[in-house]
């Protein structure tokens, strides 16, 4: 994907993230992890897949979602979805 692509995906996740985190949007970079930094417990990873999956038709499996380890990991696996035909 381009990198605007990926800017785009980013503008997409970034609110979703605050939404569900309530972390602020200039708190948020790609770096984080969804554990550590972001507080996203196992429930809060699938209110924020589900709330994904409604504008991407995106819908990993429950082991795809656990190993995903940073904001710039669900930005690879929403690439990886968009780019299946």
């Amino acid at each position: 994907m381009s990198t605007v692509e990926t800017e785009k995906l980013r503008a997409a996740l970034y609110p979703l993230l605050v939404e569900v985190t309530g972390i602020p949007m200039e708190q948020l970079a790609g770096h984080l992890r969804l554990s550590e930094d972001l507080s996203l417990d196992s429930l809060k990873r699938v209110e924020l897949v589900s709330r994904i999956s409604e504008q991407y038709d995106f819908n990993p499996d429950v082991d795809t979602l656990m190993e995903l380890r940073t904001v710039d990991d669900i930005l690879r696996l929403m690439e990886e979805h968009l780019r299946r035909p």
